[in-house]
C-alpha cells in the first residue's frame, strides 16, 4: 500500500441509515495517516438495498463480508444493533443509527418476535469486547432492562449528529438559497418506516399539503426513512407520490440531504422518527402526528409528543402550519431534547472514543464542526396551477395551487373565483383540454384547445393576453417575480369582469404586492 497506516478500522454497513451514520462518524478520523478505514456490508438485512451503491458513490474500499474472519483489522465500527458480530475478531463500537431508543419493533433477525429498537443481542455480546454508544445516561439503564447483557457495555458520548444539525441550522440561509426558496416557507414532511409511520398512515399528506398551501408562499419537501425506499423500491415510492412530485414536491434521496433539508425548514411535519428529535434539538418548529403504538411509553419521544403541536389531518392544514410556526419557543422541546442528548463533561466526544477504540492518541487539534452541503432533491418544474383571484378597488388578489393535485384543492373562498391555468411545459392532455387559461402560448392555441378562454404570451416586461372573443391587452409589471401565470391570471380576472381596459392595478400575492399597467391592444380580427 502507498501509506503505511498503523491501524485499520473495519466499518460495517448494513442499511442505508446505519451506513450514513458510519460515513459521518469516520469523518472524525480525517487527516490522520495512521488510520485506514475499510468497509464491509453485512447484507442479511431486508433493508440492505442501496448500501453498496452508497458506498461506491462515497469511494469506499469494500471487502466481502465472507472475508471478514480471515482479515486483520484493529477495531470495528457499526451503527446497527442488528449487525452480526460473531465473525468480527476485534473491539467493536456500536453507534445508534437514530436518536435514542423509543420504538418496539419486530426482530429483524427473527430471534424473539419483538424487541426494543437499538438493543444489541446477548449472543453478539458474549465473549466479545463490544461497546454500545448511548447519548444519555438513562439510555444505559433502558438497554439493561431490555437486555441485561448490555449492562456495563455502554459508553456515553456527545452525539455529533446534533452538533452538526445545529451548525447546519446556523447556515440555513445558504441551503434556502440553493433551493431557490426566496421568502417562501419550507414545510418538510418527515416519516419513519412501517405501517404506523406518518407516510404509512397518510400517504396522501404531501399532496394534500401542496394542495392546501399557496405555492407563492410555500414549498413542500419529503424526507422519508431509507427503509421506505429499501423496502418498496424507489420506483414504487415515486409512483405513490407521483401527483405530489408533479406538483413540485422536493423529494430528498434516501441516502443524503435530509439533514440540511430539515435545517432549512420553517416547519417539520413528522412522527416518532428520530428526525423529529433532531429537528427539535436544532430549533425547528414541529407539527407531530399522534404517537403510534410502537412507541415505548416514558421515553423522550413521548415527552416531545406532549410538547409539540399535534397534527390533525382532518383540520385545515395551513392553519396548523401557521400556528405551529407562530407558537414556537426555544424552550418548548427542551425537556425531550435534554433527555435524549447529554452534554458537558459527562458525555465523551465521539472522536475521543474512536481513538481509544483504535489504541491511538487523539490528535491535539480539534476537528472542524462542519454542516452538510445543500440538499439536491428530486423536483419537477410546475407551470400549471389552480388560480384563485379576487378583484377589489384597484386591487387583484391571487393565490395558486399546483394543478397536479387539484383533486385536493378546495374551492375558492367566498368572493373569489377560480380557474385552471396550464403552462407550455404541461404534458397532461386532460389538464390542457380543461384549462381556461394557457400560458406561454399564442392565440393559435385557442384553436387547438377550444375549451380555453385566454392565452398569454410572455414578454420581457409582462405578457400579452388574448381573449377568445378577440380582445387583446398588454400587461406590464413593475416586478420580475410576477411571472406569466400571475400575469395571465390578472388578464383573465379582468376579462371575466369586463375590465380589460387601460388602467393601473395593484396585485397582491403571498410574495408581496406589485403593480401592473394594462394597455389595450387592437382586437384580434
Amino acid at each position: 500500500m502507498t501509506i503505511a497506516a498503523e491501524r485499520t478500522l473495519l466499518a460495517v454497513a448494513r442499511t442505508v441509515t446505519s451506513t450514513g451514520r458510519v460515513l459521518d462518524a469516520i469523518q472524525l478520523l480525517r487527516d490522520d495517516p495512521r488510520v485506514q478505514v475499510v468497509f464491509t456490508v453485512n447484507d442479511t438485512s431486508p433493508f440492505h438495498a442501496g448500501v453498496t451503491e452508497m458506498l461506491n458513490r462515497a469511494g469506499a474500499r469494500v471487502i466481502p463480508w465472507s472475508e471478514v474472519p480471515r482479515l486483520h483489522y484493529d477495531a470495528a465500527l457499526t451503527a446497527s444493533e442488528n449487525t452480526e458480530l460473531q465473525p468480527i475478531a476485534a473491539p467493536v463500537l456500536v453507534l445508534q443509527h437514530g436518536a435514542g431508543f423509543h420504538k418496539d419493533l419486530p426482530d429483524s433477525r427473527g430471534d424473539d418476535g419483538r424487541r426494543l429498537s437499538g438493543t444489541v443481542r446477548a449472543a453478539d455480546l458474549r465473549g466479545r469486547p463490544v461497546q454500545i454508544a448511548v447519548t444519555h445516561p438513562d439510555q444505559a439503564a433502558q438497554l439493561a432492562t431490555a437486555e441485561p447483557a448490555t449492562a456495563g457495555r455502554t459508553v456515553l458520548i456527545a452525539d455529533p449528529m446534533l452538533d452538526r444539525m445545529r451548525a447546519t441550522r446556523l447556515l440555513r440561509h445558504r441551503h434556502r438559497a440553493a433551493l431557490g426558496l426566496g421568502d417562501r416557507l419550507l414545510v418538510v414532511v418527515t416519516s419513519t418506516w412501517g405501517r404506523q409511520s406518518l407516510i404509512g398512515r397518510h400517504p396522501d399528506l404531501p399532496a394534500r399539503l401542496l394542495a392546501a398551501l399557496d405555492a407563492d408562499g410555500h414549498r413542500v419537501a419529503t424526507v422519508l426513512h431509507p427503509n421506505v425506499t429499501s423496502g418498496h423500491g424507489r420506483l414504487q415510492v415515486r409512483l405513490w407520490l407521483a401527483a405530489a412530485r408533479d406538483a413540485g414536491l422536493l423529494m430528498v434521496p434516501p441516502d443524503e440531504g435530509w439533514q440540511p433539508m430539515i435545517a432549512a425548514a420553517d416547519c417539520v411535519v413528522g412522527d416518532h422518527s428520530s428526525m423529529s428529535l433532531l429537528a427539535a434539538g436544532a430549533g425547528v418548529p414541529l407539527l407531530l402526528a399522534p404517537l403510534a403504538g410502537e412507541v415505548v411509553p416514558g421515553t423522550p419521544m413521548t415527552t416531545l409528543s406532549r410538547a409539540a403541536a399535534r397534527l390533525d389531518p382532518a383540520r385545515p392544514l395551513p392553519e396548523q402550519i401557521n400556528d405551529t410556526i407562530a407558537g414556537y419557543a426555544p424552550e418548548r422541546y427542551a425537556a425531550a431534547v435534554d433527555a435524549t442528548f447529554a452534554t458537558g463533561p459527562q458525555a465523551r466526544p465521539l472522536r475521543e472514543v474512536l481513538y481509544e477504540l483504535l489504541g491511538l492518541t487523539e490528535p491535539g487539534e480539534p476537528g472542524p464542526l462542519s454542516g452538510w452541503p445543500p440538499p439536491v432533491p428530486e423536483s419537477s418544474a410546475v407551470g400549471s396551477f389552480v388560480v384563485h383571484t379576487r378583484i377589489g378597488d384597484g386591487l387583484i388578489e391571487m393565490a395558486r395551487y399546483p394543478a397536479a393535485v387539484r383533486r385536493h384543492v378546495p374551492g375558492p373562498p367566498d368572493g373569489w373565483t377560480g380557474h385552471l391555468s396550464a403552462g407550455d411545459n404541461e404534458w397532461d392532455l386532460r389538464t390542457l383540454q380543461s384549462a381556461e387559461v394557457l400560458t406561454d402560448a399564442g392565440p393559435d392555441a385557442l384553436d387547438r384547445f377550444p375549451g380555453s378562454a385566454l392565452t398569454c404570451t410572455n414578454t420581457a416586461t409582462g405578457g400579452i393576453v388574448t381573449v377568445r372573443d378577440g380582445r387583446r391587452a398588454e400587461v406590464v409589471t413593475d416586478r420580475g417575480d410576477l411571472d406569466v401565470v400571475a400575469v395571465a391570471a390578472c388578464g383573465y380576472a379582468l376579462a371575466r369582469d369586463k375590465r380589460l381596459d387601460n388602467g393601473h392595478w395593484r396585485v397582491r400575492t403571498a410574495r408581496g404586492e406589485a403593480r401592473i399597467e394594462v394597455r389595450s391592444l387592437p382586437w384580434l380580427g
